[in-house]
């Protein structure tokens, strides 16, 4: 990805290459990806062969990294503008933070699979069927972002040295929903949003300095019995002897 990035020019050629991009999005939210040529692309986009290798040096390979890489950055873009949009001078508890976190989260990434449904499902798709996911592995801004409010909307409350587990775990399950949209496309949404919702509220309350109790906690788990190892039924000596004729003999050459 860090390749892709340092070839999407500035300044000069900017426009060539969001062209570029915008004539495969529209290609690949209509036809499937393996359907797609480069010829199709260059058509749509009306910029040279030349043009498109060099800002794209393999191709729809390339093309393909760099949508996912377009759709990653607009769930960061999206988480970000909903946290502006919140009252957080409302929201001075622990529990009233984590639950607009979660919402916001949930809303960006899973949510915000509404607009661009066709086009995540293809894309991915396309990296799947190529073995293309190790490259196209982008999520560093939106972890960044999640961090960043976490430490600010929680501060002191929140731990340290769980920051960094719960921000990837928080990014693991909403990206496993999102990945369940796209495979399960009759999956209402809206109700896998507000899955992502609930599982991420938790995980987001095990950072907390015990301020919260973390769902899951039950009284009976302190007082629950150590683990017992299973032994097995006893066996006396005379039964044991037969038992061991009998393997002998089966392993006894005939």
């Amino acid at each position: 990805m860090r390749l892709l990035r340092g070839l999407e020019p500035k300044h000069a050629g900017q426009a060539s290459y969001t062209a570029i991009l915008e004539a495969a999005a529209g290609l690949f939210r209509q036809f499937p990806a393996d359907a797609i040529t480069l010829r199709d692309i260059l058509a749509l986009s009306g910029v040279g062969n030349q043009t498109l290798y060099n800002y794209f040096p393999a191709g729809r390979d390339d093309v393909a990294i760099a949508l996912f890489d377009r759709l990653r950055r607009a769930d960061e873009l999206a988480f970000r503008g909903h946290v502006q949009t919140l009252a957080w001078d409302s929201l001075a508890d622990a529990e009233g933070i984590t639950m607009a976190l979660s919402a916001a989260l949930a809303r960006a990434t899973v949510g915000n699979l509404k607009e661009n449904l066709q086009l995540h499902a293809t894309v991915n798709a396309y990296l799947k069927a190529h073995r293309l996911g190790s490259l196209a592995t982008h999520a560093e801004g939106l972890e960044e972002a999640l961090r960043q409010e976490i430490l600010l909307r929680y501060g002191s409350r929140f731990s340290e040295q769980a920051l960094g587990p719960v921000v990837h775990l928080s990014l693991h399950v909403v990206r496993g929903v999102a990945d369940m949209a796209l495979a399960h496309p009759a999956c209402p949404l809206g109700d896998l949003e507000s899955m992502a919702r609930k599982l991420l509220r938790p995980i987001l309350q095990s950072g907390l300095r015990r301020e919260v109790p973390v769902s899951g906690s039950h009284p009976l788990a302190a007082d629950a019995p150590d683990p017992v190892a299973i032994t097995g039924a006893p066996v006396g000596p005379s039964r044991r002897e037969a038992i061991l004729a009998r393997i002998f003999k089966r392993q006894r050459p005939r």
